[in-house]
């Protein structure tokens, strides 16, 4: 059953590199956040009440509630509905994310003993999550595309975390939470700005912003 809730967590990074409507990206991570939860419940039950209950807050609550409403508030805001000016084409973007997902999944099957103590379906995904969300950076224009894509390799990196540790460490917890936030409350506020002197929202025209001074 956690397999197959970690290849429905792949597939998720499928859709995002199929779609241009923002809206469905933060469907996207949603689901992701519910998947992780069916991940931690259905394979940490075993664990103490209060690492249950943390990975509860942190998967179901901030996750796939509290982080989607704060995209979801910043998209009204600024009134985004697409990101249609990638420098690929949807379908070769389809193309690479499988080729990288299939990657994740040929890891899984590889028997190396120095991976032996690790959930291999999750190291395997995991691994391509952290790859296609780094990549779907490099191509997008939007802004707030690359704030989702940054959560999505934030989720992947939760899911390597999980394959690599029987027990979860409270504090890498802790610190990857942490870190969530203040990455979303800087860059909500940065989008936002941005979106208020530019009236546009592309990654290119970061190279528009010069320090005051300069301009004097």
């Amino acid at each position: 059953m956690v397999n197959g809730f970690i290849i429905l967590f792949g597939l998720t990074m499928l859709y995002l590199s199929t779609t241009s409507r923002l809206k469905a990206h933060v469907d996207a991570l949603v689901a992701q956040g519910i998947l992780l939860f069916l991940i931690c419940a259905a394979g940490f039950h075993h664990m103490p009440w209060f690492i249950i209950l943390f990975l509860t807050i942190e998967t179901l609550l901030v996750k796939a509630i509290l982080i989607p409403l704060f995209l979801n508030k910043v998209l009204k805001k600024t009134h985004l509905k697409r990101d249609t000016d990638a420098n690929i084409a949807h379908f070769y973007c389809l193309f690479i994310s499988s080729a990288i997902l299939f990657g994740g999944f040929m890891v899984s099957v590889l028997d190396i003993p120095s991976l032996s103590m690790i959930n291999p379906m999750c190291f395997g995904i995991a691994l391509a999550t952290i790859i296609i969300s780094l990549w779907l950076i490099t191509i997008k224009q939007k802004i707030l595309s690359n704030v989702i894509e940054f959560i999505t390799m934030e989720n992947g990196i939760f899911l390597l975390s999980l394959s690599v540790a029987k027990e979860m460490p409270m504090l890498v917890n802790i610190g990857v939470l942490l870190d969530v936030f203040i990455a979303i409350y800087i860059l909500g506020l940065f989008v936002s700005q941005i979106n208020k002197e530019l009236g546009d929202m592309e990654v290119a025209h970061l190279s528009d912003l010069k320090d005051s001074e300069n301009n004097d």
